[in-house]
């Protein structure tokens, strides 16, 4: 009876300690296999973010100036950005715009003095009001209008799917234009909407730039980080 009883405890003792053993070793494999716990999805894109630097951006942009005579041109955009690792939000910008298609230029209108008031013949032209100058551009090559531009910016960027932004740097602005030449360096600055997809950085973006004092666009930018993995 002594015996049957020392026999049987460690035996009872055995088959209690099998299930939860095996379940230990299969908990073991499975975080073996995986590589540690799995992390929710949420948590997951804001590590991928973290670990994302550098990005960059190719758009179209829309210029156009204060002055009636020079149309509107069509840029292409560059931009590439540092995003600071420990400020999600905060990032520095270099972007380059050149144009690829040209606005049309025409010269000013100079002033108009009015004219006579129509007698009883009417003659082609009579009773016009004066006019003042119109304020235009003047180009002494009548080239059409259109321009290289580069820019270092500080980009503030709002975290979340759906973003708005803002730009504040350093502008440099070559043209094809006399007057606008005039002034080639400044501060510059831009605001925008955007919408983030795939992995934290990738995205477009609807963007107002101010690139001279009298020169400005909107434009639609496509951002990418490509994945290192």
């Amino acid at each position: 009876m002594r015996i049957s009883t020392f026999l049987t405890a460690p035996a009872l003792l055995l088959a209690l300690t099998l299930p939860t053993v095996a379940l230990a070793q299969s908990d073991e494999e499975i975080l073996r296999r995986d590589g540690g716990t799995e992390l929710p999805p949420a948590q997951r894109e804001d590590d991928d973010l973290d670990e994302q630097v550098f990005y960059s951006g190719f758009g179209v942009s829309r210029v156009e100036t204060d002055f009636a005579n020079l149309g509107e041109a069509v840029n292409l955009d560059v931009t590439l950005g540092f995003r600071i690792p420990t400020v999600k939000w905060i990032g520095v910008e270099v972007d380059i715009g050149q144009t690829i298609i040209p606005g049309e230029y025409r010269e000013p209108r100079p002033a108009q003095s009015a004219t006579p008031a129509c007698g009883v013949v009417p003659v082609p032209g009579c009773g016009q009001a004066a006019q003042p100058a119109e304020e235009g551009a003047r180009d002494a090559n009548r080239d059409e209008f259109a321009m290289q531009a580069l820019g270092l910016s500080i980009a503030l960027k709002s975290p979340g799917r759906f973003y708005v932004m803002g730009r504040y740097g350093y502008r440099y602005l070559i043209t094809s234009n006399d007057r606008l030449n005039e002034q080639r360096s400044g501060n510059g600055l831009g605001a925008g909407v955007g919408y983030r997809w795939g992995k934290g950085l990738s995205g477009v973006e609807l963007t107002y730039k101010e690139l001279g004092e009298n020169v400005d666009s909107i434009g639609l930018t496509f951002y990418a980080r490509f994945n290192r993995r």
